[in-house]
């Protein structure tokens, strides 16, 4: 059955959730967004109709099923999550057709997988996490709420990502290491070790630019 889904943010990133949305065959019921600057302003089709506020009345008004936070910025991602929630809404996951996704992984509510991208065995998506664009997960990895796999980035098996880190595009973590909390893996980097969190630890993070025999 078809879902009527409310989209809270208006910029880039909302612009490929939205896409998605349309690709599975749901439909995009309302778009808010929290810079007042961009209320009552058409983006991408669509009229943002207000904020927080506005999204609140309008769901309880409109009958949506729920809501996806399309925001890119992790930070921000997860605490408009937690706000909403507050207010009593409720989140569902996007997952584009074109994506691939285990029957034995599990997808938290608010997360959106985008195109091509690869979900294997065992694999946990917190809430809210985002799974770019050609991204892979492999088997038994782990990655927290709010979380971003950049586009063309590669998980292998047993890794661990956690809260909000950002994980680059291109970048590379080898089997059963673990990325922690707020921490940033740069675009093409190689994790070769566990890195601390709110870090991009350089000991641990090899540039996917330099030889091996260095």
């Amino acid at each position: 059955m078809s879902r009527r889904l409310v989209i809270f943010g208006a910029g880039g990133h909302a612009k490929v959730v939205v896409d998605a949305i349309v690709q599975q065959g749901d439909s995009v019921a309302g778009v808010f967004d929290g810079d007042a600057g961009r209320h009552g302003q058409e983006w991408f089709g669509y009229t943002v109709l207000g904020g927080l506020d506005a999204m609140i009345d309008f769901a309880a008004s409109e009958g949506v099923d729920a809501v996806v936070v399309a925001i890119g910025d992790n930070r921000i991602r997860s605490m408009m999550g937690a706000r909403i929630a507050e207010r009593g809404l409720r989140f569902d996951s996007v997952v584009h057709p074109r994506a691939v996704v285990s029957p034995s992984a599990r997808i938290g509510a608010g997360c959106v997988v985008m195109a091509g991208a690869v979900i294997n065995a065992d694999a946990v998506i917190g809430e809210h996490a985002i799974i770019n664009t050609c991204a892979s997960v492999d088997h038994d990895c782990w990655v927290a709420e709010g979380a971003h796999i950049g586009p063309g980035a590669r998980l292998c098996g047993g890794v661990k990502v956690g809260r909000r880190v950002l994980f680059g595009a291109g970048a590379v973590a080898i089997p059963g290491f673990s990325v922690g909390d707020d921490a940033i893996v740069p675009a093409g980097g190689v994790v070769r070790g566990d890195v601390p969190a709110r870090t991009s630890h350089p000991d641990k993070i090899r540039s996917s630019q330099s030889n091996e025999g260095e």
